[in-house]
């Protein structure tokens, strides 16, 4: 069987774009060379990262004129992963968007939706962690696992006069925490439809045991069965649309907090040089 990738690219494409989720690697330029001043962070990134290698040292094979520092290959690492991780999650929640409109209300088995849906959590919260290391190396210059230590980074740049910027991270970090949130939910609960069920079936036979009989007359439990499915069906596809806007709003929040954070690294770096 021949499947069409193009147009299957095609489509996730026009699904992702009709909601404002684009491509990491768009954000930072208006045109070629013009900076976009609302994405300036990106610019900085790509024109003065933290650790810029020596190609020209590397093509004319002699040693390079410094070795980085631990703290600047961490910083290296981690940029280069977010944006990995936000190509990742993209490529899950267009999937995820693409199968939607297939899923049925009255469902026994997990579907597509739901499997790119975990996928598209698993990168944003991995990419949102990358962004908390970010900072923590960017200010402390290591990072411990220390309670807290995010707060104690924003706590050190309003110190140093950069209260807007920690403010704006602290303010980013705690808009995403819902994604986080449904994430811990899906792991450390019920993760599958499957469950769900059986979860429903020994509800109602434990409170038929325990009452030793089962409730209300047949023919009006049948009746009122079908009408309470009817309204579920209704709230679980709603409830599916909120689950699909919520991996875009988390996508579009992390572009914006990846913005923050790459601009505070450089600006941050710039007022230490400027320093010494």
């Amino acid at each position: 069987m021949n499947v069409d990738l193009d147009a299957l690219r095609k489509k996730t494409e026009e699904l992702l774009l009709s909601r404002g989720v684009f491509d990491v690697d768009a954000f930072g330029w208006l045109y070629e060379n013009d900076v976009d001043p609302e994405f300036v962070g990106y610019a900085m990134w790509a024109l003065s990262p933290p650790y810029d290698h020596d190609f020209m040292a590397w093509q004319d094979q002699t040693p390079p004129a410094r070795a980085p520092t631990k703290a600047e290959q961490q910083l290296m690492e981690l940029g280069h992963d977010f944006f990995g991780l936000m190509k990742t999650a993209r490529h899950f929640i267009g999937h995820a968007l693409l199968h939607q409109p297939a899923v049925q209300p009255l469902r026994f088995e997990p579907t597509e939706f739901d499997f790119n849906e975990f996928a598209a959590l698993v990168a944003l919260t991995a990419a949102a962690d990358r962004l908390s290391d970010f900072i923590i190396i960017t200010t402390l210059g290591t990072k411990t696992n220390e309670e807290r230590e995010r707060n104690k980074a924003c706590d050190k740049l309003r110190e140093s006069g950069f209260g807007i910027q920690a403010d704006a991270l602290q303010g980013g970090f705690k808009a995403i925490s819902e994604a986080r949130d449904v994430r811990r939910q899906v792991v450390h609960g019920l993760a599958s439809r499957p469950a769900h069920v059986q979860k429903h079936l020994i509800t109602r036979d434990r409170e038929a045991f325990e009452t030793q009989r089962w409730p209300g007359d047949r023919e009006v439990q049948y009746e009122n069965t079908i009408r309470e499915q009817e309204q579920l069906d209704r709230k679980e596809l709603a409830e599916l649309e909120v689950r699909a806007r919520l991996l875009c709003d988390c996508h579009v929040k992390l572009i914006k907090l990846g913005e923050i954070s790459f601009r505070t690294e450089h600006d941050w770096r710039q007022r230490r040089a400027a320093s010494h």
